[in-house]
């Protein structure tokens, strides 16, 4: 698998924008991980990789990587 970057604030920023016609303010925001804080993952900045938007529940998710 090739090298994939880590997200951003920018790249996060950037990617709201790109779906903005999909999710709204209202939007719930959920991560793929447990509560108690026991690992640290990062987030890929490849959209395909990280993310899932369920206009349905009106919450976008994002997926850590288990690298």
């Amino acid at each position: 698998m090739a090298k994939q970057n880590i997200m951003t604030v920018a790249s996060l920023k950037k990617l709201l924008n790109e779906f903005e016609n999909e999710i709204s303010d209202d939007f719930q925001v959920w991560l793929s991980s447990d509560e108690e804080g026991n690992q640290f993952l990062p987030v890929y900045d490849n959209p395909k990789l990280c993310l899932a938007i369920e206009p349905e529940e009106k919450r976008i998710i994002f997926f850590p990587s288990h690298r």
